[in-house]
C-alpha cells in the first residue's frame, strides 16, 4: 500500500491505482484503479473533498439528513442501502453507501464523512454497481485507512 498525506488527512491506496492530484471536478484528488481490459470503461476510484462548513453549526447529525436528502431527491435512482454514524475508538465518523445512475453508470458508492473544525472531510469510493462485491474489500481498506491529521 502507498500512504498519502495533505494538510489535515491521511489515507492509504494500493500500489497498482494512480494517484490524480491534478482534478478539475471538484475534489481534492482521485485515486483510481486500473481498467480490467478493453471493454471497461468505468475505473473504480476513491475521490476526497473538503466541505467548508464555516459558520454552519453542522455536527455529524445534521449531515446525515442533508445527506440523505439529496440522494432522494438529486441523484437519479438514487437508493439508499445504508446511512448511520459510526463510533469507533477513534471517534465517530457519518456513512452512507448508495446507487444512482450517472450518465449510462450504474454506480455503488460509499462514502465517510468526518467533520473537524467546520469543514468536512470526505472519502468517497465509487464503483460499478455490478462489480462493487469484487472492489468491496479493497476499497473498504481504504476508506477505512482515511484519518485526520491533528
Amino acid at each position: 500500500m502507498m500512504s498519502f498525506a495533505k494538510d489535515n488527512y491521511k489515507f492509504q491506496y494500493p500500489k497498482s491505482w494512480r494517484l490524480d492530484t491534478l482534478t478539475k471536478w471538484g475534489p481534492e484528488l482521485f485515486v483510481f484503479s486500473p481498467l480490467e481490459g478493453e471493454s471497461d470503461k468505468f475505473s473504480e476510484n476513491v475521490n476526497v473533498s473538503i466541505q467548508n462548513l464555516g459558520g454552519q453549526n453542522i455536527d455529524l447529525t445534521q449531515y446525515k439528513q442533508i445527506t440523505d436528502k439529496q440522494v432522494e431527491d438529486l441523484a437519479t435512482d438514487g437508493e439508499i442501502f445504508e446511512s448511520s454514524i459510526v463510533k469507533t475508538s477513534k471517534g465517530e465518523f457519518f456513512r452512507i453507501t448508495y446507487a444512482m445512475t450517472q450518465g449510462k453508470f450504474r454506480l455503488k458508492i460509499t462514502t465517510v464523512c468526518l467533520i473537524s473544525d467546520d469543514r468536512a472531510y470526505l472519502a468517497t469510493f465509487s464503483s460499478e454497481l455490478d462489480k462493487y462485491d469484487n472492489y468491496k474489500k479493497i476499497g473498504e481498506q481504504i476508506l477505512s485507512s482515511f484519518s485526520l491529521i491533528k
